[in-house]
């Protein structure tokens, strides 16, 4: 009976534990809700062109071009019936910047005085003052001493040669030194000896003069024309004025610019029924157009 009893609490025992190899269930785990995963704003897919765009074909427009400096032309538009001869040159360069009627003669009225400076001072002579006081002044009665003295004549032709003049004349009439002819190219080819050739005393004397000429000269007549006052810039200058019986000539020469970078030559003749002033105002008119020149080549 004990024994009965002993098995049946062995069985009972068993049955209240878990069977051998059976796992138990998972503990439930809370599980959060999941973040939100940024999602980037969808782009709305670029349709292509079926025609390419092409940059646009309207160009800036450039800046007008200046018209052409018109020396002559200026003068003219002072004194219509004017002859201008007018040459330019830039000594840095050796261009040419204005060039009309270049080799045309011209009566030279005054401008002779650069040659009978120069003979005088090639041969030495000791009229230095009086060389000065001529180019400064524009002196006639020196002038006219100094040209009998030279041999008029024969000293133009003597000068021309020596300095490769290849259009300057004697006058017809001995006495009237002023009208030596000789063209714009020789007047320039004087500024160019005076400036490279001369020796260094003389070069100083011609050019001191030049460029301390006064605005009355010795005749009275206002040589501050032409050169003096149309161009911007230092200046030695030789003017001349004068007539005969068939012309009246005016003509503003010399040199410009900061070490003497250009040499400038107005050459103009009138009909003789042309007043002086008037002349020498259609001169000033051509020099201011030369300034424009220079001020452009200067850039």
């Amino acid at each position: 009976m004990r024994l009965l009893s002993f098995l049946v609490l062995i069985l009972l025992a068993g049955c209240s534990s878990a069977p051998i190899g059976v796992v138990s269930a998972p503990v439930p785990v809370e599980v959060g809700t999941p973040a939100a995963v940024p999602v980037e704003p969808s782009t709305p897919p670029v349709t292509p062109s079926a025609t390419p765009v092409k940059p646009s074909a309207v160009k800036p427009t450039p800046a007008p071009k200046r018209p052409p400096v018109d020396v002559a032309g200026a003068v003219r538009g002072v004194q219509k019936s004017a002859t201008v001869g007018a040459l330019v040159i830039d000594r840095q360069t050796g261009a040419e910047l204005v060039s009309v009627n270049p080799d045309r003669r011209f009566h030279s009225a005054s401008l002779v005085k650069l040659l009978i400076a120069l003979d005088v001072l090639h041969s030495g002579g000791g009229d230095r003052d009086r060389v000065r006081r001529m180019l400064q002044m524009s002196d006639d009665p020196i002038a006219s001493e100094l040209w009998t003295r030279a041999g008029g004549v024969a000293m133009i032709t003597r000068t021309a040669k020596r300095l490769g003049l290849t259009h300057t004349r004697p006058p017809t009439d001995p006495g009237r030194w002023g009208d030596t002819l000789l063209s714009p190219r020789d007047v320039a080819r004087i500024y160019t000896h005076v400036l490279t050739e001369l020796p260094a005393a003389d070069q100083a004397l011609v050019v001191d003069a030049l460029a301390t000429a006064p605005r009355v000269a010795a005749d009275g007549f206002d040589q501050h024309f032409g050169i003096p006052t149309g161009v911007d810039a230092d200046w030695a200058v030789k003017q001349g004025w004068g007539d005969n019986a068939k012309v009246d000539f005016v003509h503003s020469t010399g040199l410009v610019g900061a070490k003497w970078r250009y040499i400038v030559v107005l050459l103009t003749e009138h009909p003789p029924s042309t007043r002086l002033a008037t002349a020498a105002s259609s001169v000033t008119a051509g020099a201011k157009a030369v300034n424009r020149v220079v001020s452009e080549n200067e850039g």
